[in-house]
């Protein structure tokens, strides 16, 4: 079999994406398009760059050459931790594309994901849905309006354009409304909703909030527990870490070990303890394979001295016995 050139794939990428640009697809066209993302793993990622969802793995193997933990001890804090770009590649094609439907319940399609999980879907519209992990969506289109329900987790919302039918996505008493853009939305437990904007311009509402809140790219809001939002614009840098996910990556920017932690249980079913509470407030920042919590505890234990322990399926970081 000839291999295709990356311009070649880059090209029909952007014939596909020029193609969603225009309506919906045929369903020949559309059993083609998933065929073609299926081929080749390459093929998603430019499929992903062309419609505005770029997997950035090139940048992701540039920061695996940089310090990837940071601790307050000035012995330990320039420790440099290395990870493959292979590895980046390899957790890019992880992600699955949806059939043209994945369940009908009431009139509502339905999408999710199991934890650990990303999917890609593909609306009629020509709306590009990326899942997260743990996520659970339904869509409901009709004539004036195209509503999305996120009824748990987190997902990125590429908009097709459509002045006559706004995009509005719904988490609990929250709206975002939208005509053509990118867009992510986040309902986690015991979490406030919260919306990133990447592209374009986004109207969010709570209930009964006379006047909605606009928000521009990089920007971000937060629903407050008093029915307000709180919002505010976010380095370049920090919307890119908010989004690693979609390349099976986390990013973490100076934030404790304890919140780092709660963050990769949202990917894995394996659990990581510290058995010493003060260790859990050191800082981490860095970028770590969401799947694999066994080299990030790794990674953890040699930037702040400690030991890794397998004690049934849960990971231990503990401090090592002193001789």
């Amino acid at each position: 079999m000839i291999r295709q050139t990356r311009q070649k794939i880059d090209d029909l990428a952007a014939d596909w994406a020029a193609k969603l640009d225009t309506g919906a697809l045929s369903p020949e066209d559309d059993a083609a398009l998933q065929a073609w993302l299926k081929a080749d793993p390459r093929h998603l990622g430019a499929f992903g760059k062309a419609r505005g969802l770029a997997l950035f793995s090139e940048r992701a193997c540039v920061l695996g050459e940089k310090d990837l933990l940071q601790a307050p001890s000035p012995r330990l804090d320039r420790r440099k931790l290395l990870w493959s770009c292979g590895a980046s590649i390899a957790a890019a094609a992880s992600i699955a594309l949806y059939p043209p439907v994945a369940s009908w319940i009431m009139g509502e399609r339905l999408y999710t994901t199991r934890v650990g999980e990303t999917h890609v879907a593909i609306l009629e519209d020509g709306s590009v849905l990326t899942l997260n992990t743990d996520t659970k969506i339904g869509v409901r289109f009709k004539k004036g309006e195209r509503n999305i329900m996120l009824y748990r987790g987190e997902a990125l919302f590429d908009v097709a354009k459509d002045r006559k039918r706004p995009f509005i996505v719904h988490a609990r008493d929250t709206q975002v409304r939208a005509v053509g853009t990118s867009f992510t939305v986040q309902d986690l437990p015991g979490r406030p909703v919260q919306v990133l904007v990447r592209e374009g311009v986004v109207e969010v509402r709570l209930k009964d909030m006379p006047v909605p809140a606009r928000l521009a790219a990089n920007m971000q809001a937060v629903a407050l527990p008093n029915a307000a939002i709180s919002k505010k614009v976010l380095p370049t840098g920090d919307v890119e870490r908010g989004l690693a996910w979609r390349a099976g990556r986390i990013a973490f920017e100076g934030i404790s070990l304890k919140d780092a932690i709660s963050e990769f249980a949202r990917y894995n079913d394996t659990p990581i303890i510290v058995d010493d509470p003060q260790q859990a407030d050191h800082r981490i920042t860095g970028l770590f394979i969401s799947n694999d919590p066994v080299r990030f505890a790794n990674a953890v234990a040699i930037a702040l001295d400690l030991e890794v322990e397998m004690r049934g399926d849960a990971i231990h970081l503990v401090k090592p016995l002193r001789r």
